[in-house]
């Protein structure tokens, strides 16, 4: 299966959050009251924020590159892709029309639809949506099933909601808006173990939807797919 060694990857990733989780549950196992909590403990925890947020990051531009790589493999042409596909295949295309000078316009515009109607392989920068990725918020999974011309994939309210707060809260350190100590005063073990819970499970979910779509070869037109 092309996501097996991917998978792998990515539970090794959050396997090192777990480590994490399994400290800061020691050290509030080991808190007897009336003793106050050592900081040591209210700063693992909004740590959790900032390595929790990178396996996310991680995980979600591995997926979509290693996707757009396994793609780029078969050496589709470009009038065998859906149109739906066409915002990756043509997007050195449309960054053109994007950036030229507008006596230029229509004929970088040309370009586009002539290179659809084409049939040379296809080429493209699998890397190309990590640079326009800047935090992973719970829209975001949708945002780039629309760009790869994915189906949508099914995220409830509750979870969008934890991908949010993990976002903001890592970005609130990362950023210097508030102290370690501050983010990882309130929560504690079991909230921060749902939270991860939630994630593992999403990010697998999301793992499923890519191979699926990959799969299925739904980025190829009907008729062209049996030649892929």
């Amino acid at each position: 299966m092309p996501y097996r060694a991917l998978r792998s990857i990515v539970h090794n990733r959050f396997s090192e959050v777990n480590v994490l989780l399994n400290h800061i549950k020691t050290i509030e196992d080991s808190i007897v009251p009336p003793a106050s909590p050592p900081i040591e403990y209210k700063i693992l925890k909004g740590l959790f924020y900032v390595h929790i947020y990178a396996c996310i990051e991680f995980a979600v531009n591995k997926l979509v590159v290693d996707t757009l790589l396994l793609i780029k493999s078969k050496n589709i042409l470009y009038n065998h892709f859906e149109n739906k596909f066409h915002t990756i295949s043509q997007h050195s295309n449309l960054q053109s029309v994007r950036d030229c000078n507008p006596k230029y316009f229509l004929d970088k515009s040309a370009d586009i639809f002539i290179q659809i109607d084409s049939a040379d392989i296809a080429t493209f920068d699998e890397t190309l949506i990590s640079k326009y990725i800047q935090n992973i918020w719970g829209k975001t999974f949708n945002q780039l099933t629309k760009t790869l011309g994915m189906p949508v994939f099914v995220i409830s309210g509750r979870t969008t909601a934890i991908f949010d707060e993990l976002v903001d809260n890592r970005n609130k350190v990362a950023h210097g808006r508030d102290s370690v100590e501050n983010i990882g005063s309130s929560p504690n073990y079991t909230d921060l173990k749902s939270k991860y819970d939630e994630v593992y499970l999403t990010i697998n979910l999301y793992l499923d939807h890519y191979e699926s779509y990959f799969l299925s070869k739904d980025y190829i037109k009907a008729p062209e797919r049996v030649g892929y």
